[in-house]
C-alpha cells in the first residue's frame, strides 16, 4: 500500500441540476464501498476507472465538523481490493457513480451522478474552500440547495441500505 494523501479535507456540497452543455471535463466511473468502521474512522474503497485503465484507492476518513474531515488515501493492487471487499459493511451497498470534472472560476469542481442508488438530482463538491468562502457557479448548473451540512447527502449515508 502506497500512502498517496494525508490532509485536512474541507468542501463543501450543492445539489444541483445540470441545465445546459458540460464544458471538457474529466470523466471517472467510480465504484464505491464502505468497510466496517474503526477506531471513529469511515473507511471505503474505490475502484475508479478512467479511459478503460482503474485504479483502487482505500481511505480512511475522521470527521472534524460537518465540512472538515483528516482524509488519508493509499493506492492499493486490485488483489488488495478484492480481499477488503469481504470485510464490507453489510448495512451498505456500493455506491456506483460517475464523477466529471471540469475547472470552473480558477477551482476545479466535482459533478456526481449516482447510478446507484438512483439519485434525481446530481451532487457538486468544491474542495478547499471555508464556508466563508465565495465562488461563482457555472451557468449549465442549477443550484438547488446546499447541502453541505446535510448528512442525508454524505455518501457514507446514501450507501445506507434502505
Amino acid at each position: 500500500m502506497q500512502l498517496i494523501s494525508d490532509k485536512i479535507e474541507a468542501e463543501r456540497k450543492f445539489l444541483v441540476d445540470v441545465v445546459g452543455e458540460l464544458p471538457q471535463c474529466r470523466v471517472l466511473e467510480i465504484f464505491q464501498t464502505y468497510l466496517m468502521a474503526e477506531n471513529g474512522e469511515n473507511r471505503r474503497i474505490r475502484k475508479i476507472t478512467e479511459n478503460g485503465e482503474s485504479v483502487f484507492i482505500k481511505t480512511t476518513k475522521r470527521a472534524l465538523s460537518s465540512f472538515e474531515r483528516i482524509e488519508k488515501e493509499w493506492v492499493i493492487s486490485s488483489e488488495e481490493y478484492e480481499e477488503l471487499m469481504h470485510y464490507a459493511n453489510p448495512e451498505k451497498i456500493t455506491i456506483h457513480k460517475i464523477r466529471r470534472g471540469f475547472l470552473w472560476d480558477n477551482r476545479y469542481l466535482e459533478l456526481d451522478s449516482f447510478i446507484c442508488p438512483k439519485l434525481s438530482h446530481c451532487l457538486l463538491e468544491i474542495e478547499d474552500v471555508t464556508k466563508e468562502t465565495i465562488f461563482s457557479f457555472p451557468p449549465f448548473l442549477k443550484v438547488l440547495d446546499e447541502v453541505t451540512d446535510n448528512p442525508s447527502y454524505y455518501n457514507a449515508n446514501i450507501a445506507n441500505k434502505r
